[in-house]
């Protein structure tokens, strides 16, 4: 009996987390970083860098080393606006992109967060790249990182078929900002 009620309570505890994914998907984008790629690299010592597109259309660049940063509250796939502005202190804009085609590729946002991220296990330490797209929740100003694609040590994909297009698109911004490869 004891089983039955503890699987009942985790069975509602994993709806109650796609529940609020569901009425995320079901508002409308208002955060500041719609899509992200970076890597980091804990191999020797600690590197962080990438490139994220704001919703007004401007690309920025940034890179972190020495002390690794680490969210305000550790929990997996979600960021503050705090998080978001100490992750990307010292950035520097190094393009912009079509707001008409941005806005068209936030639109798919929502359909890829439907997606089924499948991760390969692997070390936290290394070196991986991810590439995210962002769902924001004004209510608690939290981020909701949507994975795409990881490589290296975090090897990640996510089965919605708008997911190829977005990171289709992630990576020709990268190239039309002439940024490496991550």
């Amino acid at each position: 009996m004891r089983a039955w009620i503890v699987l009942v309570l985790i069975g509602c505890v994993a709806c109650s987390a796609n529940s609020e994914r569901a009425r995320l998907i079901d508002r409308e984008i208002t955060g500041q970083v719609l899509f992200e790629s970076y890597s980091i690299d804990q191999t020797w010592s600690y590197k962080l860098s990438g490139m994220y597109i704001a919703a007004d259309g401007t690309v920025w660049a940034y890179e972190q080393t020495g002390t690794p940063w680490y969210p305000e509250k550790i929990k997996p796939g979600e960021l503050y606006e705090k998080d978001m502005l100490t992750k990307h202190r010292n950035a520097h804009q190094v393009g912009t992109v079509d707001r008409t085609l941005l806005r068209h590729m936030a639109d798919l946002i929502k359909p890829v967060a439907r997606g089924k991220v499948t991760s390969a296990a692997g070390s936290a330490y290394g070196n991986s790249s991810l590439d995210v797209a962002y769902l924001f929740n004004p209510d608690t100003s939290v981020y909701s990182e949507i994975i795409l694609a990881g490589r290296g040590d975090r090897v990640a994909t996510n089965s919605a078929a708008e997911a190829q297009t977005l990171l289709d698109y992630i990576r020709d911004v990268r190239q039309q900002v002439d940024m490496p490869a991550q």
